[in-house]
């Protein structure tokens, strides 16, 4: 597979007062709220501002998690069906009750707070709890306590007692979850922007939204995945989706790596429609990268492969087999090698089984044939392969001050190795500073917990301190670039973790295969 470059965002020209959609990945890990890392925002801000300085409408276009979904229906864009999934959002999740209130129309507001004691109501009420907009009651409302606001939201809901009959029936047809809205992504996507961005509720009734945009301006839809049809198995199902989201636009641009693995509405959809569609800054990158590394790569090359299953990195492992010089190996995959070679690797993680099948449908004698047979191809194409010589081992996956170090390849009986020993660290970084292209993907050890965390963390230094081309490909590997603190120093850190993957296994990608070829 040779990975084709391909027209990106400065080869779209002519834009002002064009509607481009931009399909981005927003898929960012979430907590009460709060986006706990904005990696994945910040990558996509060059192409954002790009567009919008050339006087473009931008349409964002996103996913966010794994939602149940629904089939396309109902127009929930009608202001009668938005009130009954927020009723729907209170009953089921119980939270969110002061935004809840401050969406209600003056009256209701007006009605929940008459059921409040008078003497309890602001004094400049005098008594009585005015309708008008603007006279505080979203305010007062806040003050209440939680099992005071859940009692007179329930008084409210006690008098839909129709709609709430029909909750479930609606929320088959609306598919929000709001564990999995792109609506956190909003303030912060408004501040790195330096202006606001509007949001469209429904990413198939976005049409009014779409209408107000001025040059310039962003618009950021809902969720597409809150709909069965983006990643729907058929075909049909899914160009009936894109026809509505290309219906949004005159121009296609895609910065979503991260889902490029995916034949999906949003991203191959669009662009067969549109008959065009151009790699973002973010895509370009990403593909420029991983182009100059499987097509040219410079030599010596290497490929770093950690993980805990050798069946998951088969395709991987057997794919880069034909163009690097040196494989290491490490994580939990790497006791299925070392039992292989006949070392002892106590209560290590190795995968078991005889006769299996892998997540690609091939059949395998076992897993320990198969490691052998891994390191039979390396003798026979002459790849120099390196396993630990030594571990970092504790009686069990907790943090220690005092982890035990062993002498050689060999694990105690009652241990489990959790990382590299220092003379394997020692090895595989001399031997990576001298590479001129790397790939990684996969942590050596339990990087999570601080007493295992060294080799992960020094493979990271070492590919930093690397002058050749280096490439972290996504997931977890990136995540331990970012929490080694050497992240700065990585040449290219991947924002997909399962595209990288694919890429890596020699699979075309039809998220960029879609695009325009340069």
């Amino acid at each position: 597979m040779a990975l084709k470059i391909k027209k990106g965002v400065d080869d779209l020209t002519g834009i002002e007062g064009k509607r481009v959609l931009l399909r981005v990945d927003f898929n960012v890990p979430i907590k009460d709220g709060v986006i706990q890392n904005d990696f994945r925002v910040r990558e996509t801000l060059p192409t954002i501002k790009k567009l919008t300085e050339q006087g473009a409408r931008v349409i964002i276009l996103s996913h966010m998690g794994r939602p149940s979904g629904v089939p396309m229906g109902v127009d929930s864009s009608k202001q009668d069906h938005v009130e009954a999934v927020m009723r729907t959002w209170l009953a089921e999740k119980a939270t969110g009750k002061t935004d809840y209130f401050a969406h209600l129309p003056p009256k209701d507001k007006a009605w929940i707070l008459r059921n409040v004691a008078k003497d309890k109501l602001p004094k400049e009420w005098g008594g009585n709890v005015p309708e008008e907009a603007g006279s505080g009651k979203v305010k007062f409302f806040a003050g209440f306590d939680e099992a005071g606001k859940s009692d007179l939201l329930n008084k409210w809901t006690a008098e839909h007692e129709q709609e709430r009959t029909d909750f479930q029936f609606l929320r088959k047809y609306h598919g929000y979850e709001d564990e999995n809205t792109l609506a956190p992504v909003l303030p912060l996507l408004s501040e790195l922007l330096g202006h606001p961005v509007t949001f469209a509720p429904d990413c198939l009734c976005a049409l009014p939204q779409v209408e107000e945009l001025r040059n310039g301006g962003v618009l950021l839809l809902e969720n597409v995945r809150f709909y069965k049809n983006e990643n729907a198995k058929k075909e049909a199902d899914r160009a009936e989706m894109a026809a509505v989201l290309a219906s949004y636009g005159d121009c296609f641009v895609c910065d979503a790596f991260g889902t490029a693995h995916r034949d999906a509405a949003s991203i191959t959809g669009i662009p067969k429609i549109l008959g065009h569609g151009y790699a973002g800054y973010l895509m370009k990158k990403e593909i420029d990268a991983f182009a100059a590394a499987l097509s040219k790569p410079e030599h010596p090359m290497a490929a770093i492969v950690g993980g805990s299953k050798v069946s998951d990195k088969i395709k991987v492992l057997e794919n880069l087999l034909a163009r690097v010089d040196k494989l290491f190996i490490g994580g939990a995959m790497a006791y299925a090698f070392l039992k292989a070679k006949g070392f002892k690797i106590g209560k290590s993680f190795c995968e078991k089984g005889q006769s299996f099948r892998d997540k690609y449908g091939e059949e395998h004698d076992s897993i320990l044939d198969l490691a052998q047979g891994l390191i039979d191809k390396c003798k026979a194409q002459n790849v120099e392969l390196f396993l630990p010589v030594d571990h970092v081992t504790h009686t069990e996956i907790k943090d220690t001050d005092s982890p035990n170090v062993t002498s050689d390849e060999n694990v105690p009986d009652d241990h489990l190795a959790l990382d590299i020993g220092p003379k394997t660290r020692k090895l595989y970084v001399d031997a990576i500073k001298k590479c001129k292209t790397v790939i990684w993907n996969g942590p050596m050890g339990v990087f999570e917990i601080k007493a295992f965390a060294e080799g992960t963390f020094d493979i990271v230094k070492a590919l930093g301190e690397c002058d050749g081309l280096t490439i972290i490909g996504g997931g977890d590997s990136a995540a331990a670039a970012e929490k080694s603190g050497y992240a700065d120093k990585i040449k290219h850190i991947s924002t997909g973790g399962g595209a990288s993957l694919e890429l890596m296994e020699g699979k075309d990608l039809p998220g960029i295969a879609v695009l325009d070829d340069a």
